[in-house]
Formats: structure tokens, C-alpha cells, sequence
């Protein structure tokens, strides 16, 4: 009689030990995607700066050269 009981006690207690350990891998895991998404919104942040650089140079230019472009089509 105790021992079904043993086992079912073992059995629980090993769900209990895969769930636990479960749960560090997926807090690791977590953790490792936060510190990803960091380091993904420093760049987005970079190449946005350079976007809005370049279109500030490139600006007078383009617009020259739409200048052009309707003095051609008239």
C-alpha cells in the first residue's frame, strides 16, 4: 500500500524538479530577449539618426533637382 503511494509521491516530485526547471530556462531565456531588444532599439535608434541625417543633406539637392525636373516638363 505504500508503495503506490512512493511513486506517485516521486512521480510529483520529479514534475515538480522538470517544472522548476522549466521555469529558470524560460526566465533565462526571457532575460536573454530583453537584453536583445536593448541592443535592437540602440540600433533602430542609430539608423534612424542616420536616416534623418542624410535626408537633411540630401534635401536641397533633391529639391534642385525636382526644380529641374518641372522646368523639363514645361
Amino acid at each position: 500500500m505504500i508503495t503506490p503511494i512512493t511513486n506517485h509521491f516521486q512521480a510529483d516530485l520529479a514534475n515538480i524538479k522538470f517544472l522548476l526547471h522549466s521555469l529558470k530556462q524560460l526566465s533565462t531565456s526571457t532575460q536573454k530577449l530583453q537584453d536583445a531588444a536593448k541592443g535592437l532599439e540602440k540600433y533602430v535608434d542609430e539608423v534612424e539618426l542616420l536616416h534623418e541625417q542624410w535626408q537633411f543633406k540630401s534635401q536641397p539637392h533633391l529639391e534642385r533637382i525636382q526644380q529641374i525636373i518641372d522646368k523639363l516638363k514645361e
